[in-house]
């Protein structure tokens, strides 16, 4: 099913919802938001991304649709993730300003202008919930969660929080892989774009205890480790693998004075010791993984040269004085 808008319709502001694993009854949770949007004065579209079949969903989308709703509706023929979702949701999308909301309720929806105000003077806008009342488990799995992301350069609270606001522009650089979509503020911020947070209420719905399959946690901790090497050394990786080169090597040196010093004072044996493989094992890999850091360093020199770090936000012109 692929219900769309009308297209001579102006739109200010696209809503997309992927559909992934976690929903509340759809006609509450999209009147919810309707309702709110629509004392923005400011013209939307609902975009619904369902990643796979989800039969029994998309019928309660079609019956909010039959009673004269517009909603852009795009279903997948089985899952792809919660990327896809986004991505293709983007790519249906007409608005300037990119609205993302789970198909659950996640904030209190009467925050939503805060959020959409705040938009006027960044790029993107991040929401993180007041958890204040919520459930020490919880709790407790979030600022786990907010930890790990730190280690890996993020400065945002509340990375598991769906709710962000983008200009459409944004989403013309992200490069966004796999299941990266709780770090697309960080990913924006590295790319040059400004990046707020806001505070928004926690739906009491969403304070259920809720408890996730032990390979969602190790997937997310191996998505935290490449994150981190992404944003902190994607663009210098020489620093990354020079650095542990430099080690390597520093090793095997202070190794091969040892034992030198050891042949000249003890009188020991150099021939058939371990130590002695060791040593040159040490300095070989070292030698080899500071390459591998120069190879990765030309080959971002060379193919991507002119790619800027930095966006500017305002270009002032003062005429000139008589």
């Amino acid at each position: 099913m692929n219900t769309m808008a009308p297209p001579d319709l102006t739109i200010d502001i696209s809503v997309i919802i992927p559909v992934i694993d976690r929903t509340e009854p759809a006609e509450a949770v999209w009147r919810a938001y309707h309702d709110v949007l629509m004392r923005t004065n400011k013209s939307f579209e609902f975009i619904y991304v369902l990643d796979g079949p989800f039969e029994d969903y998309a019928e309660e989308l079609a019956a909010v649709g039959d009673r004269g709703f517009p909603l852009n509706i795009v279903r997948f023929n089985r899952p792809f993730g919660q990327v896809a979702c986004l991505l293709e949701g983007v790519r249906h999308a007409r608005g300037e300003t990119i609205l993302i909301l789970p198909a659950y309720l996640q904030t209190a929806p009467e925050s939503l202008p805060t959020l959409l105000d705040k938009l006027e003077n960044a790029d993107v806008v991040s929401a993180y919930r007041d958890r204040s009342t919520d459930n020490v488990l919880s709790r407790l799995r979030g600022w786990s969660f907010e930890a790990l992301a730190r280690m890996a350069g993020s400065r945002f609270k509340d990375p598991g929080c769906v709710v962000r606001a983008f200009r459409r522009r944004v989403f013309d650089d992200l490069q966004v892989h796999h299941e990266q979509h709780p770090f697309l503020p960080l990913l924006a911020e590295g790319l040059g774009y400004k990046v707020e947070q806001v505070c928004m209420p926690q739906s009491r719905s969403d304070q259920k205890i809720r408890m996730h399959r032990a390979i969602t946690y190790f997937s997310v901790f191996l998505d935290l480790i490449a994150l981190g090497f992404l944003t902190r050394f994607m663009r210098k990786p020489f620093r990354f693998f020079g650095s542990v080169g430099a080690g390597c090597i520093a090793i095997g040196v202070a190794m091969g004075i040892y034992i030198l010093i050891q042949r000249q004072t003890a009188g020991m044996e150099l021939a058939d010791r371990p130590a002695l493989l060791l040593t040159v094992l040490m300095i070989v890999l070292g030698i080899q993984i500071a390459a591998v850091g120069l190879i990765a360093e030309i080959i971002i020199f060379t193919r991507n040269p002119s790619r800027s770090a930095y966006k500017i936000e305002k270009i002032v012109t003062h005429p000139d004085e008589a």
